[in-house]
């Protein structure tokens, strides 16, 4: 018995070390982002324009290894979302700041389309 506990604490503790950016990344992006974030989405926003905005989001995790952002960048991303989220109620104007936060320099100003302009 309790060598099956020390074998499950091990592996625990091996997908956490090695594994411990992927598995915070999943979490933040299945719970923060699919739920949370867009249920905070402005109430002016249709379904087409929160799923635009979701998706972006998604992507950006999705791809911010390959298209060379650092984990200092992710990390800053992350946080101005948990910002946004801090006084439950997300803005168009925090939206599309970060919109325009995860885009590289040549596409700011191309998504606007994903929520609506004031």
């Amino acid at each position: 018995m309790l060598l099956g506990i020390s074998g499950f604490f091990i592996v625990f503790l091996y997908l956490l070390f090695f594994q411990g950016k992927t598995l915070s990344l999943w979490t933040f992006k299945t719970f923060v982002i699919n739920k949370a974030f867009v249920a905070l989405l402005p109430k002016t926003y249709t379904l087409e324009q929160a799923e635009a905005v979701r998706l972006h989001v998604l992507q950006f995790y999705e791809t911010a290894d390959d298209r060379g952002w650092s984990d200092a960048a992710v990390y800053r991303i992350s946080r101005k979302i948990q910002e946004m989220m801090s006084d439950e109620a997300i803005t168009d104007a925090e939206v599309q700041t970060l919109l325009t936060m995860m885009d590289p320099p040549e596409r700011v100003g191309t998504v606007s389309s994903a929520a609506p302009s004031r």
